[in-house]
């Protein structure tokens, strides 16, 4: 969670909401705060500052750390940590608390599909617009940019961040060889937890399997048709019926599995440089309409369910990796309620806008539509409701109830 230094003041936000329910000696004494004066600096002037805004409304960070230093030496370390605390704090003032007991969950939704008092539009509109409020600067896209790799991105729009961007190991003499429309994305409990990616061009389908296997991916979900609206949305990256080569990676079909929402594909895939070999299993959901999201969230649920549990069962280490088109929209829906669901079973919390926002900090544009996003609470809704009287109860072991 705490990175060497967290881009995200989203996620550095969310720490000081657990302090009341985990001993704040668990926090500070972990090894990631090390030396124990800047991330540690950080984290107590926020969590002061959240305190200060809720009674006085006010703040002051440069008092606040001055009277730090004059009881420990070099609290909050550097420049960019300082900057890091003003960033962290406008983020909370901005946009406040969004952490919902799942059991409240139905009442917050209802809330949110209301016309707000002096606007023309419903709570949920304006939750989603306060996330396109940041704009990702140019300068964060560096690799994408290059002239040697601009035709490897399906869309003009759609780029990954240099910090979180999939690197694959360069060829020799080729340049841009290092470079995927990839972006690393942290899951609940793990950094790097999926790979979100685009649809395979014809021109990137060998650059797509040398990223499977570079970073041991084995479990690849794909949530788009090949073509939709009479336009490709991705190539066929895989071979149907018999055996073929992608540059060094020999793949072949083994299996398909036609499943009601569904197909599940194995594929045996070997490295031709040693002879090495692994197996991929790729699911393909093929009940998301053309247009729009699905009436229902339960079948998406069931399919997510069926992904972390193969990746339980005969996943490696390696990141899930997903793609629809763009590698946006269903598959910063998939993330989303995959890290939802997972905070729901062991929190009984749900944060949809905040777990977009950490998304959106890690690939622009996840979860691109406002349908999408009000799928994302549909959806966590209809999984919660699957629990009998879940509403009426005074209290309940998520752990035990809610799996995948």
């Amino acid at each position: 969670m705490f990175h060497a230094l967290l881009p995200i003041p989203v996620m550095f936000h969310a720490c000081p909401l657990v302090v009341s329910t985990y001993h704040s000696d668990q926090l500070f004494g972990c090894s990631a705060v090390r030396a124990g004066v800047g991330r540690t600096g950080c984290f107590i002037v926020i969590d002061a500052m959240l305190e200060r805004i809720k009674h006085e409304k006010t703040v002051d960070i440069y008092g606040h750390v001055t009277l730090m230093r004059a009881q420990r030496n070099y609290m909050v370390q550097t420049e960019d940590q300082y900057i890091f605390i003003h960033d962290a704090l406008l983020e909370a003032v901005t946009c406040g608390n969004t952490e919902v007991p799942a059991r409240n969950l139905y009442a917050y939704i209802q809330k949110l599909t209301q016309i707000e008092t002096g606007e023309n539009v419903t709570g949920m509109e304006l939750e989603f617009k306060r996330l396109a409020s940041s704009k990702a600067h140019t300068s964060r896209f560096i690799s994408a940019n290059l002239p040697c790799n601009k035709f490897k991105n399906r869309l003009v729009n759609i780029m990954p961040y240099e910090s979180t961007r999939v690197c694959l190991q360069p060829i020799r003499g080729v340049e841009g060889s290092d470079y995927i429309n990839a972006s690393f994305i942290d899951g609940y409990r793990q950094q790097k937890a999926y790979i979100a990616t685009q649809g395979p061009l014809a021109e990137t389908t060998e650059d797509f399997w040398r990223m499977l296997w570079e970073h041991n991916s084995t479990i690849v979900v794909m949530l788009t048709k090949l073509r939709e609206m009479g336009r490709e949305k991705c190539h066929q990256y895989w071979p149907a019926e018999r055996s073929a080569r992608y540059q060094y990676f020999v793949v072949d079909p083994m299996a398909e599995y036609n499943m009601p929402q569904y197909i599940l594909r194995e594929f045996k895939v070997t490295d031709a440089r040693d002879g090495q070999s692994r197996t991929v299993r790729q699911f393909q959901f093929t009940d998301w309409p053309e247009q729009g999201v699905p009436k229902s969230g339960e079948g998406f649920i069931d399919f997510i369910g069926q992904v972390h549990k193969t990746k339980e069962q005969f996943g490696q280490d390696g990141p899930i990796s997903v793609h629809c088109s763009a590698g946006v929209g269903r598959t910063g829906v998939f993330i989303t309620l995959s890290i939802v669901l997972e905070r729901m079973r062991y929190e009984g919390v749900v944060d949809i806008f905040q777990t977009v926002k950490m998304l959106r900090t890690q690939r622009p544009a996840m979860v691109q539509t406002e349908d999408q996003y009000q799928f994302c609470y549909r959806a966590s809704l209809e999984y919660l409701g699957s629990f009998d009287h879940y509403a009426t109860l005074p209290s309940m072991d998520f752990a035990a109830i809610v799996t995948f």
